[in-house]
């Protein structure tokens, strides 16, 4: 009897540690499953806002004095655009045709559906920075705008975060 009770013990262990490890592999899958679909989704974001014009002045005319763009407490999309691009935006989302320069880019977010991972969350925030240091703020309108697009997961350990400057070339 004392044998069966410590067979049983010892199953009951091994079943345990299976479960276990098993819990944490699907865990790690998930996680890595969410982490490449949150990439795919930060680039095709990037994408879109990187084949936008550089700033709102920059639409019609050019720019030599970068005191002529968007001031930086002004970045984000203005009353019309808003209110053709709803927040969060879903597809087919309205951004690709309701936004035509980069910063309309900053505070915008969206739900970005996938069949076997559900949502995610897709944010972007956009900001001018130094041509010294791309990773430094700027308070100052530069020539250079930072593009930092956030997705978000239930499945993810941490959020994804891609970035990519915008560069205005004034002489070409």
């Amino acid at each position: 009897m004392l044998t069966v009770l410590g067979a049983l013990s010892l199953l009951s262990l091994v079943s345990l540690s299976v479960n276990t490890m098993i819990i944490g592999k699907t865990t790690t899958m998930l996680d890595a499953e969410a982490q490449l679909n949150a990439i795919s989704i930060a680039q095709t974001m990037i994408d879109e806002i990187m084949l936008k014009n550089f700033d709102a002045a920059t639409v019609s005319a050019k720019v030599y004095d970068p005191d002529d763009f968007t001031p930086v407490n002004g970045l984000g999309c203005s009353g019309t655009e808003s209110a053709r691009v709803p927040q969060p935006d879903t597809y087919p989302y309205k951004s690709a045709g309701g936004f035509n320069d980069v910063d309309d880019y900053h505070r915008y977010s969206r739900t970005a559906a996938t069949p076997r991972m559900g949502n995610f969350t897709v944010t972007d925030t956009v900001y001018y920075v130094a041509e010294s240091n791309p990773d430094a703020n700027s308070m100052t309108q530069t020539f250079f705008k930072k593009v930092v697009v956030t997705v978000r997961h239930p499945n993810m350990s941490a959020p994804l975060r891609l970035s990519d400057v915008a560069v205005y070339r004034r002489y070409f």
